[in-house]
């Protein structure tokens, strides 16, 4: 028995490749012939071709970073593919097209501290010349504030209520206006009508070829209402421009709305504010679009003014974003930084101009121009005496 446990201990390997002696003596035993039952062993060897195919499978399939040869690491980057632009929205496309190549980014750039209502101009250069689909209603935005600075909110309400008509309206946005309060508004913390223009200038002319400045409401002496303001536009885009052209070369009347947030409708509820002529025309004639906002219940504020419910939607802000110009004149007499809440440029003209500084930054700017007036004084004694 012992001689017949020999050749299973040794059948886990291949039998036929030992040809050593010890092999060549147990052949002629006449109990080894039951090792004829081992060579089924020879099954393993198609197991064995099996796993030997499906390996370069494997790795075919699932090629590890150390088994990429390193010249393909190498590739020029021309060599691979580029990927396919997303083709830019509807509107977007709209904005940008080959129509409204001739668009001034720096329409109406004028020094605000020569514009008077004598020399003013509206600033048509950014309208739409085109309407893209002659079944829609060609709309422009009107957003009146102070802009005290302008933010970026103040920016993205208008890119919002764009997409917002797009999917869901039957408007076609063909231009939008920011129309900063005059001066006469006497609002705390409102900088010059003129720091306010450029202000609002700058944004747009950094980041919109769509959206433009109108400084006729700034540049009366008077307070003008907001129904004044969006009379002027009805007036400018129907009576004096004539409407939109369509694809059929005839003219369409551009509708005007008022594109603001949460907190002015808030106000439009609450009695005795608002002229209830004022809104009858305002809400009932020309509409609005409110962007919702943080912290302000509209639904409460909707409730008063069920009568134009119809001419009132309601924009949802899916990325909740709640900067004001409040917040950042706060921060900037606290001397915190204001940067990425309203446009680079903007934040630089607010410093260049001192605008909302702290009081320990007035005063440094009080001690500078004392400092100055005193130079010049001693330097022009010093040139009389010589």
């Amino acid at each position: 028995m012992s001689l017949h446990r020999t050749p299973l201990t040794l059948s886990s390997r291949p039998a036929a490749r030992f040809t050593t002696a010890p092999t060549v003596l147990i052949a002629p035993t006449a109990r080894i012939a039951p090792t004829a039952r081992i060579a089924p062993t020879a099954r393993i060897a198609p197991t064995a071709l099996i796993t030997a195919r499906i390996a370069p499978l494997r790795r075919a399939h699932c090629p590890s970073l150390s088994s990429r040869r390193t010249s393909d690491r190498r590739l020029p980057l021309a060599v691979r593919p580029t990927p396919v632009p997303v083709p830019l929205p509807h509107h977007a496309a709209a904005m940008t097209s080959v129509a409204n190549s001739d668009i001034a980014l720096d329409a109406g750039l004028d020094h605000t501290d020569t514009m008077t209502l004598q020399n003013y101009t509206f600033p048509k250069e950014r309208l739409k010349k085109v309407l893209s689909n002659d079944k829609k209603q060609p709309l422009v935005l009107v957003s009146c504030g102070s802009f005290s600075p302008p933010t970026n909110l103040h920016l993205r309400m208008f890119e919002e209520a764009t997409d917002y008509c797009q999917f869901e309206t039957d408007f076609e946005v063909v231009g939008g206006f920011f129309s900063p309060v005059g001066d006469a508004y006497k609002k705390a913390g409102l900088a010059s009508a003129h720091h306010r223009i450029s202000m609002t200038r700058i944004a747009v002319n950094d980041s919109s070829t769509w959206i433009g400045v109108d400084p006729w409401e700034p540049l009366h002496k008077e307070y003008m209402p907001t129904v004044k303001v969006l009379d002027h536009f009805d007036h400018e885009l129907n009576e004096v421009l004539g409407g939109i052209e369509t694809s059929t070369g005839e003219k369409k009347k551009i509708h005007v709305a008022l594109l603001a947030g949460a907190d002015l409708i808030q106000t439009m509820s609450t009695p005795g504010l608002w002229a209830r002529e004022d809104l009858s025309r305002i809400l009932g004639v020309y509409g609005a679009f409110i962007l919702e906002r943080s912290g302000t219940d509209i639904d409460d504020a909707l409730v008063s003014l069920q009568q134009w419910k119809d001419n009132i939607r309601v924009i949802p802000q899916l990325i909740q974003n709640d900067v004001s110009s409040t917040k950042i004149r706060l921060f900037r007499k606290r001397g915190k930084s204001i940067r990425y809440y309203i446009p680079d440029k903007v934040v630089d003209y607010i410093y260049e101009h001192g605008l909302y500084a702290s009081d320990d930054e007035k005063s440094k700017a009080a001690d500078k121009g004392k400092k100055t007036a005193s130079d010049s004084a001693a330097g022009s004694s010093a040139v009389t005496s010589s």
